[in-house]
């Protein structure tokens, strides 16, 4: 003898009356609706704050970078002998680099470092090809510039 779950659930409810069938369905109603939508909310509240929370670390990582590799370029160069450069041009050759830093590693990653949940040795860094990228990106013809440098 084979006990048919299915059947017998079937064959149980067979006879019930509309009334009996409509409690044991769950219907619809006001209070599932208006719990659904606050689960709802909920979860696009928790997950705007953990996108911002990340982005403001993050943010700061960036500032952090870019201010070191800021200062690290204009003592190199006030060691080299060239003449001077333009301020923004050292600030703006490190916004382009941790930009692409930020490309590449994302908001996430750059985030868990600034926490120090993340080992900064461990973010992918920016290729020559980037590099390359960024000082072509800046570099703006300049005659006086190519006059100097003629044989």
């Amino acid at each position: 003898m084979t006990n048919n779950k299915f059947l017998s659930g079937v064959l149980a409810v067979r006879h019930w009356g509309r009334g009996t069938v409509l409690r044991w369905l769950r219907r619809p109603g006001t209070k599932s609706w208006k719990r659904e939508a606050s689960i709802l909310m909920s979860i696009m509240l928790v997950l705007t704050v953990g996108y911002l929370t990340a982005f403001r670390y993050a943010s700061y990582t960036v500032q952090d970078l870019v201010g070191t590799c800021t200062a690290r370029f204009e003592i190199e160069l006030e060691g080299a002998d060239i003449d001077p450069l333009e301020e923004a041009l050292p600030r703006s050759l490190c916004e382009c680099l941790a930009q692409s830093l930020l490309d590449k590693n994302g908001i996430v990653r750059l985030a868990m470092v600034n926490r120090h949940w993340f080992d900064p040795q461990s973010l992918e860094p920016v290729t020559e090809a980037e590099e390359a990228f960024c000082i072509n990106a800046l570099w703006v013809p300049d005659s006086g510039l190519a006059t100097r440098l003629a044989l």
